[in-house]
């Protein structure tokens, strides 16, 4: 599917998911954000900026997660994470948490602890919405959108959504990783002291 089709699918089956919620792993290392004015300031390289921008979306995310919320699902997310973090993951991890405490339920699995499940990497991007369709969802090498596959056979979805679960099940709740391995890191791109 070309992204127009697949936004517009994806945008009409979202607010009908149901109590078996919406599922998201998210694999890659960097994406291409285009659209998102703190993702360009990050890549200009205004830190600063990309925060504070990140911190003037909060009412609209809280009023996203509250219409999910009202919608009767909830929102679960899968991040896999290579350490040390890219750049652009530490800038994703601030936006993963704001989203996390407004309701989306953000688990953090390192490689390792991948590893560990017996899962190798690469790993597809996949989001499953409910018990109705999956999509791989298809980027460029430098992580810009492409489109997506869509699965609707009820193995295929309900295997994608299981798989998704277990994951997430198995990795490390972001309200715990962020404060751990994200929050005492330098701004991205500057050298460290004595450099």
């Amino acid at each position: 599917m070309d992204i127009p089709t697949y936004f517009a699918e994806f945008d009409e089956a979202f607010w009908r998911i149901g109590s078996a919620g919406f599922w998201k792993l998210e694999c890659r290392q960097v994406y291409q954000e285009t659209g998102s004015a703190s993702w360009e300031a990050f890549c200009r390289g205004d830190w600063t900026a990309a925060l504070r921008l990140l911190d003037e979306q909060q009412p609209e995310l809280e009023a996203y997660f509250d219409r999910i919320s009202a919608s009767g699902f909830r929102h679960h997310r899968v991040r896999i994470v290579e350490e040390p973090v890219t750049p652009y993951l530490q800038w994703e991890m601030h936006l993963l948490q704001a989203k996390d405490r407004y309701g989306e339920g953000v688990s953090v699995l390192t490689t390792d602890r991948l590893a560990a499940l017996g899962v190798t990497l690469p790993l597809p991007d996949v989001v499953v919405l409910g018990r109705e369709v999956a999509y791989q969802v298809h980027y460029t090498d430098q992580g810009q959108l492409l489109g997506a596959t869509r699965h609707t056979a009820r193995a295929a979805v309900d295997g994608a959504r299981a798989f998704i679960q277990r994951l997430h099940g198995s990795g490390e709740p972001l309200a715990s990783y962020f404060p751990r391995a994200i929050a005492g890191l330098r701004p991205p791109n500057q050298p460290q002291p004595g450099a």
